[in-house]
């Protein structure tokens, strides 16, 4: 007895909610029941490529897309249900003017419907091929969540209206291009129950003269200045340069600097003073701005600084900060010195190899360091473990080696031996696997199990040395743990050459 399908249409519509689109989208082939609930699901979600490849033409399968999303719309609007979410994602159309005018239609329908939730994304239009979006989103009063992204512009006829989205939680603009300025403050403003805002690389209509079509000519939005948002807890904005934010209940911020080479920024967040997560990318500054950014944030537990340039010596001082990562900055940081009492966690990711000292810690502090190197970097590794003071905080030291010019038995001999002997710490050998890095990497299995007795330049192994008192080795790739050297060999006979933007790893954990 089929029992499911005779439960009430809220709890199938709910069963349908949880499932991956194209499985539920599936259900309707089940039964006409199934079929009825499909099309009265409130739920619309479309991505082009469940309908196209990269590199196919419109043709049918545009077609098909298009008269099915208006169908559905159309079908719930006029049996008078609630459009609860659009999402589509229109990447991979080519040709996207011939569904623009579709565009417009469908989300005329689903505001007319009370929608709750939009996402559109057009990511990849070219210049000059954006889609106007309808000015009647000013009626969309029952939006709670809109996200646009790519291919996108908003009219400056949006300037002219007084909008209204007082049911607005979440906002997110990811390369969207704007009539004029203004136009992203206005609308940002008219959303005063907003919780969460994105803003990524956006850009500002400039054409040359009149004749130029919108968005032929454009530039990256300079300048955000927000105020009056009480109930903003979170905010990402990247590309934009000046950035003042008057938000005193805002607890995470995301803000990338721009890339553009000049390192004249602006980050203002005086009144921000509970902000709890910072996380920093690209930033360009002297020592003394950091240094005034965490004096006016008193209750700052997490900070991340990702490909800054800051300066040789970095002092990070916070009386509530838990979470601190440095990773992969530049001009090479030299000295980190760090007086946070109550830091649970340190990590630290890059090819340098900075002196890292702590003031005051916790009893519960971890310390996990990540280096990237080849062989001509090894020489200085020792030195910097030495250098993490006080020393018992090192938790795990990872070494993620890329394939050098030549790999040598002796090196792993000569190298490795005074790096891995750290004190209550657990190491992570991670070797990519490329072609001439396998005979290596069944070497080193070999040599970490005891079952290689060879002579390595001349100079015989000593029976006891540091890897025999491991207490733990396992090798790990892609989820599996391989437990002897016949499988870690049939592993990687069956692994292809990796791609070289792709990071693959064998991994070797060690436990002295």
């Amino acid at each position: 007895m089929d029992r499911i399908s005779n439960l009430p249409q809220a709890i199938l519509h709910d069963i349908l909610g949880r499932l991956p689109d194209k499985d539920a989208a599936k259900t309707c082939v089940l039964s006409k029941l199934w079929k009825e609930t499909w099309f009265s699901f409130p739920i619309l979600s479309v991505c082009s490529w469940n309908f196209f490849k990269w590199h196919d033409l419109p043709g049918d399968k545009l077609y098909v897309l298009t008269e099915y999303v208006t169908k559905r719309l159309m079908r719930l609007r006029d049996q008078h249900l609630t459009i609860k979410e659009v999402k589509l994602n229109l990447t991979f159309i080519i040709e996207r003017r011939q569904v623009y005018h579709h565009i417009d239609r469908w989300i005329r329908i689903a505001i007319e419907s009370g929608i709750e939730v939009l996402e559109l994304g057009l990511v990849g239009a070219s210049v000059g091929n954006w889609c106007n979006f309808p000015l009647c989103l000013i009626q969309a009063k029952s939006l709670t969540k809109l996200v646009l992204s790519g291919g996108i512009r908003l009219d400056p006829a949006f300037l002219n209206h007084s909008l209204e989205f007082f049911s607005m939680r979440t906002l997110s603009l990811s390369h969207v291009l704007f009539g004029v300025e203004g136009v992203m403050e206005h609308f940002i403003s008219h959303c005063p129950l907003i919780e969460h805002l994105t803003l990524e690389f956006c850009n500002v209509d400039n054409p040359l003269s009149i004749g130029d079509p919108p968005g032929s000519r454009f530039y990256r939005v300079k300048s955000l200045s927000l105020h009056g948002l009480q109930k903003l807890k979170g905010a990402s904005v990247k590309g934009i340069r000046e950035v003042y934010i008057g938000a005193p209940n805002l607890e995470n911020l995301i803000y990338h600097a721009p890339l553009d080479g000049d390192e004249s920024f602006v980050l203002n967040l005086d009144s921000c003073t509970n902000l709890k997560c910072l996380t920093l990318f690209y930033l360009r500054s002297p020592k003394k701005w950091l240094l005034e950014l965490l004096c006016k944030t008193p209750f700052l537990e997490s900070l991340m600084l990702h490909k800054c340039s800051l300066s040789e010596r970095i002092d990070i001082s916070g009386p509530q900060l838990k979470f601190f990562e440095l990773s992969n900055c530049y001009d090479n940081v030299e000295e980190v010195n760090i007086d946070a009492p109550n830091l649970l966690s340190c990590k630290y990711i890059g090819d340098d190899k900075p002196i890292i000292s702590f003031q005051r810690i916790s009893d519960q502090l971890e310390v996990n360091a990540y280096i990237h190197m080849d062989h001509r970097h090894l020489y200085g590794l020792s030195e910097f473990v030495q250098n993490i003071k006080p020393r018992k905080v090192l938790t795990s030291l990872s070494l993620f080696i890329n394939q050098g010019r030549s790999i040598k038995k002796a090196w792993l001999y000569c190298k490795f031996h005074p790096v891995l002997q750290v004190s209550n710490a657990c190491s992570y050998v991670c070797l990519q696997p490329y072609l001439k890095m396998k005979p290596f990497i069944v070497y080193f299995y070999e040599m970490l199990m005891g079952s290689n007795k060879c002579k390595c330049d001349g100079y015989s192994m000593h029976p006891k040395r540091w890897w025999h008192g491991l207490k733990v080795v396992k090798v790990t790739h892609s989820g599996r743990t391989f437990e002897n050297v016949e499988d870690v060999k049939a592993m990687l006979n069956a692994l292809p050459e990796p791609k070289s933007d792709v990071e693959e790893f064998i991994t070797f954990a060690l436990e002295l």
